[in-house]
């Protein structure tokens, strides 16, 4: 379902928010993730209070925790994925934006693979995000949507790291 035009340029907005300066090499390269074998998780959530407070829906924290919780063991439970170890020398994170219109939660998903820069600044590596919506009656998708960053994540990795573990 395409969003209503009016969120368009939020929408925009929040896919690049915070998705890091574009090099000679694109940020959405899958060869970039080639060799990462270890991985620390992180999740982030812009939740529009909104689908509290007017849709009774999953407070914010709720979510959180659901987008965490898929988000990891999705790719800790995948047949061939990088090993998840906190503090590995990459974190694929999982941002998650959503907004409220009367009958339907927007949401922006952003995937990225970051490594520390030589100041402890994290620098993108690699990154997808896209866009979507369903309707209040659907609320149960936002439950999923930590499982979809991470098959997003899965699926780029397995393209460039077939021979590894």
């Amino acid at each position: 379902m395409t969003p209503p035009y009016h969120l368009a340029p939020r929408l925009i907005f929040a896919l690049f928010l915070g998705a890091g300066s574009a090099t000679a090499q694109s940020t959405e390269d899958v060869s970039r993730l080639s060799g990462v074998t270890t991985i620390d998780i992180r999740v982030e959530v812009n939740w529009d209070e909104a689908i509290t407070m007017d849709a009774g829906g999953a407070t914010a924290d709720q979510f959180s925790q659901a987008l965490r919780m898929m988000f990891e063991q999705t790719i800790s439970s995948a047949e061939r994925a990088p090993v998840v170890r906190p503090s590995a020398r990459y974190t694929i994170a999982c941002h998650v934006d959503t907004f409220y219109e009367p009958g339907q939660i927007i949401y922006s998903l952003r995937t990225q693979l970051e490594e520390d820069d030589s100041d402890g600044a994290p620098v993108i590596r690699w990154i997808r995000s896209w866009v979507g919506s369903f309707s209040m009656q659907q609320m149960h998708v936002t439950f999923t949507l930590g499982q979809a960053c991470a098959e997003r994540f899965l699926g780029d990795w397995q393209s460039v790291n077939s021979r590894r573990p």
